[in-house]
């Protein structure tokens, strides 16, 4: 059971060959958004915290590496986040992973922003710049 402790809370889950959203809604609210199945996974998990260490809201995806199901067409998972000024969301991953064990994490508004691939593993932080010319960038640690 998970313990909801701010008013919007994420925690990305890809274990087990399924992609779930858990979302809770209020001090105390538990859900469950969405389940999508996988073909092959490893056989452990790899997590990381997601740290928004800027004054704005980010918005992005996290996506396994892609993997084919019956009939040959190729999929892969997505696991979509909104993190407020200071919020953390953790996520979870048994595969299928990109070389190195890693996934790749996207960072957008309408548009991709930034994108990377990194491991799971302890904090990847989420960040902002501000460019000379006045530009906002925002990118993250990866590993």
């Amino acid at each position: 059971m998970i313990k909801i402790s701010s008013l919007y809370h994420l925690i990305i889950l890809l274990t087990a060959g399924a992609l779930f959203v858990l979302m809770g809604c209020g001090l105390t609210g538990y859900g469950l958004c969405c389940t999508a199945y996988a073909g092959e996974v490893t056989p452990f998990e790899e997590c990381a915290t997601l740290r928004n260490m800027s004054d704005q809201t980010i918005m992005g995806v996290i996506r396994t590496a892609p993997f084919k199901v019956k009939g040959g067409a190729t999929q892969r998972h997505e696991g979509p986040f909104r993190l407020e000024e200071g919020e953390t969301v953790q996520i979870c991953s048994t595969g299928p992973f990109y070389d190195g064990y890693k996934v790749e994490l996207v960072l957008r508004t309408i548009i991709p922003l930034f994108t990377c691939k990194t491991r799971l593993s302890g904090d990847i932080m989420l960040r902002k710049t501000e460019t000379a010319e006045g530009y906002t960038k925002l990118y993250a640690d990866c590993k």
